[in-house]
């Protein structure tokens, strides 16, 4: 299924308690600035940046009353910190969102968080709230190469994913990578490129950027590779399973959940995202 609108609204009204198996949320990173498709760059694809105005304050006041004492304490203690700026704006926007994501997944299900690490910190605070601290699982490391470098502190040049699970009784499959040795090690074992073990892969995660030259681009910026949301979808879901991203974009994860054999629910407020999304799945045959 796919949605187009408001996913604040698309959960109250349409997604049902505990009915999610999986979640993979990509919101918008309170980078200060709007991206553009690759063939259009008059109208962007969607503006991330972000303001304090009277409109923000007043759903700030708002979430007092309506989100659980736990989450509301966060967020003041949030506020006070960082002040009435673009950072709140953005914290203000996604908190009730993490707490309908929470209120649908089923307690076998899990959460991953993909977000800036401008960011991450606070968010984190918030999902602990949400969640409770005890069901932090990883942060995940996802690193890449990309152009630009910087030149009064280093590269930045990886994402964070925070890993939560709705439950103790989660669904987790252990992933193996690869590791490659120049001679025999313990039990390393050999192929036609040299010795290698297959062991239990860690939360920093090595995979390739989209990037201009990517087979997969679609043009929709910000778009994530399959082999990411693949080994997501993998480690945290069954076969039948159904999982939600709530931020879908160009339909990543939809596409990979349909290529592993889950049911995908996408939503996203934007025209070109719907229609990339579905022009993906039905090329995949979804």
């Amino acid at each position: 299924m796919l949605y187009r609108g408001d996913n604040l609204t698309l959960l109250r009204q349409h997604i049902a308690d505990a009915s999610v198996d999986m979640v993979y949320a990509d919101p918008p990173f309170n980078s200060g600035k709007p991206y553009f498709p690759t063939a259009d760059k008059h109208s962007a694809a969607y503006d991330d940046r972000w303001r304090w105005d009277e409109q923000v304050g007043a759903e700030y006041t708002a979430l007092q009353t309506t989100l659980p004492e736990a989450y509301t304490r966060v967020l003041s203690a949030l506020f006070g910190v960082i002040g009435p700026d673009a950072a709140m704006a953005y914290v203000v926007f996604l908190a009730p969102r993490l707490a309908e994501l929470q209120r649908v997944l089923k307690p076998s299900g899990s959460l991953y968080l993909h977000c800036d690490v401008r960011m991450s910190h606070y968010l984190r605070l918030l999902l602990d709230a949400v969640f409770g601290r005890d069901q932090f699982r990883n942060e995940i490391v996802w690193a890449y190469r990309t152009g630009g470098a910087g030149k009064r502190q280093f590269s930045r040049k990886h994402d964070v994913i925070l890993f939560y699970a709705a439950s103790k009784h989660y669904t987790f499959h252990p992933q193996y990578e690869r590791i490659r040795y120049a001679k025999p090690f313990f039990s390393a074992q050999q192929d036609a490129h040299g010795y290698y073990a297959d062991v239990l892969l860690r939360d920093v995660w090595d995979i390739p950027a989209v990037i201009n030259v990517s087979k997969e681009r679609t043009g929709y910026p910000t778009q994530k590779p399959l082999a990411l949301l693949e080994r997501i979808i993998l480690a945290s879901s069954n076969e039948g399973d159904c999982v939600l991203d709530p931020f879908c974009g160009s339909g990543t994860t939809l596409v990979a959940a349909h290529k592993l054999g889950r049911r995908y629910i996408g939503m996203d407020m934007n025209t070109d995202a719907i229609r990339i999304a579905g022009e993906r799945l039905l090329a995949a045959g979804g």
